[in-house]
């Protein structure tokens, strides 16, 4: 099939549902909430894009090798069936983020998906581009999980997915992607639906209903095996070395009291205190 026919959008984007982006700190369940999302026989979502994960504008040749150049992108494009001739074509002849982002979908959808009505993304690092997300998506609503960041910091220095050695490293992977979405929630309560990692990998079939309702999507009955999700902890790996449980705890404070982590030890906390 010729280059420009495999480019070309099979459906007007206009005509579909808006999308909706999966946002989180990288090691937070991204990974496990698509899985369970793209099994909706409407939902399509690659495995992920980082558009949005540069500052460097779009065109610029910063931007062009960011995006080109990435073994790791390389690999995901390959996962989602599109060759890399097809990419930098994409690539060289859009005018935007988000043009590229349809672009990609499009293609990505008529060749692994084409009788799903919508797209998501699903890029832990495109956080760092979510306000400009939400501003050239203005019609896309947010799906943002979080898991206790102990879980976090633990899983990045053990290095399975992707490894941060620096103990700040990684707990500022979990402050800053907390910090971002916070904002974007401040801005637009309504475009934004939360759960914690914990809550979805606990009871993850009714968590799913409630995401796919807040999408505007009607849950499937055998829509996804659920029993084969379990939480994972790290708490009784000794990744961590006491002083630097310590450390997340005391760095990450402002967040996990925001969303319930550690509150048992605040009370306990304030009781002593009190005393």
């Amino acid at each position: 099939m010729p280059l420009e026919e495999t480019t070309k959008p099979a459906v007007n984007d206009k005509h579909r549902p808006a999308p909706f982006f999966i946002l989180g700190c990288v090691r937070s369940g991204t990974t496990m909430l698509r899985d369970v999302l793209r099994a909706h026989p409407n939902l399509a979502c690659p495995e992920e894009t980082h558009f949005f994960r540069w500052a460097s504008p779009f065109g610029t040749p910063e931007y062009i090798k960011a995006c080109a150049e990435s073994a790791v992108l390389k690999k995901h494009r390959a996962m989602d069936g599109i060759s890399e001739e097809e990419f930098k074509k994409l690539l060289q002849t859009s005018r935007s983020r988000p043009q590229l982002m349809r672009r990609y979908m499009e293609l990505f959808m008529g060749r692994n998906k084409p009788q799903a009505t919508r797209w998501f993304d699903k890029t832990p690092q495109n956080v760092y581009g979510a306000a400009m997300i939400f501003d050239v998506f203005p019609k896309a609503k947010f799906v943002h999980i979080v898991r206790n960041p102990l879980d976090v910091v633990a899983s990045l220095k053990l290095g399975r997915q992707m490894k941060v050695d620096d103990l700040y490293g990684a707990i500022n992977y979990w402050n800053e992607a907390l910090g971002i979405v916070n904002v974007l929630r401040r801005c637009g309560p309504a475009r934004m639906h939360e759960v914690r990692y914990e809550d979805f990998a606990r009871e993850p079939e009714r968590c799913t209903a409630e995401i796919l309702s807040f999408v505007g999507e009607q849950p499937v009955a055998g829509l996804y095996p659920y029993e084969k999700i379990v939480a994972k902890s790290h708490a009784n790996e000794n990744v961590l070395a006491p002083e630097a449980v310590a450390a997340v705890k005391q760095a990450c404070r402002r967040w996990c009291l925001h969303y319930g982590y550690f509150a048992a030890e605040e009370k306990v906390a304030v009781s002593e205190s009190q005393k």
